[in-house]
């Protein structure tokens, strides 16, 4: 592939596979107009990949979580496997990201508090930290963009709207 093209499917990338369409993206690689695009993205493919692929983990845990309820009729215990690896998750991400003076210091510190005061449901608590650490790899994302590409809506706009999407699901919950 070269370098041009490997630039397209990057910048494809970033705006599709977070509407969670990576089987089309693969048909897009194929199908790609050569384009340039910024190097700054190509730079850090790995790292929105990796962000990428943990929200679709990050789903999965809290799907498993949920399908449990639903099929005992109650709460998972603490030592669940897919609640405790969303509370990891929830962890390791937060410690990644620096929220100091942004809009999610907030609603990280409360959720913080709630989770560390167990007073709900261990499902909630495995939602609340699903949609607390996707809301975090969104907004990681976000800040790798170039501060000059960010307002691009081709870069940006359904990252935008993933990441807006998630913090209003993580406010709901708390």
């Amino acid at each position: 592939m070269n370098t041009l093209c490997r630039k397209h499917c990057i910048y494809k990338y970033i705006s599709l596979v977070n509407i969670g369409h990576v089987s089309r993206l693969r048909r897009i690689k194929t199908n790609v107009n050569e384009k340039f695009i910024d190097p700054r993205l190509q730079a850090k493919e790995t790292l929105f990949e990796q962000l990428h692929l943990s929200t679709f983990d990050t789903m999965s845990y809290a799907h498993a979580v949920m399908q449990s309820v639903q099929e005992n009729g109650y709460d998972v215990e603490s030592e669940d496997e897919n609640f405790q690896q969303l509370l990891r998750d929830f962890e390791v991400t937060s410690n990644l990201v620096s929220l100091v003076d942004t809009p999610l210091q907030n609603l990280h510190q409360t959720t913080s508090v709630i989770i560390s005061e167990n007073k709900q449901a261990n499902a909630s608590i495995a939602q609340l930290c699903a949609a607390a650490t996707n809301t975090l790899n969104h907004w990681r994302i976000l800040c790798e963009i170039p501060e000059d590409l960010r307002d691009n809506e081709e870069v940006t706009g359904q990252l935008k709207a993933n990441y807006f999407q998630h913090k209003k699901a993580w406010e709901s919950m708390i």
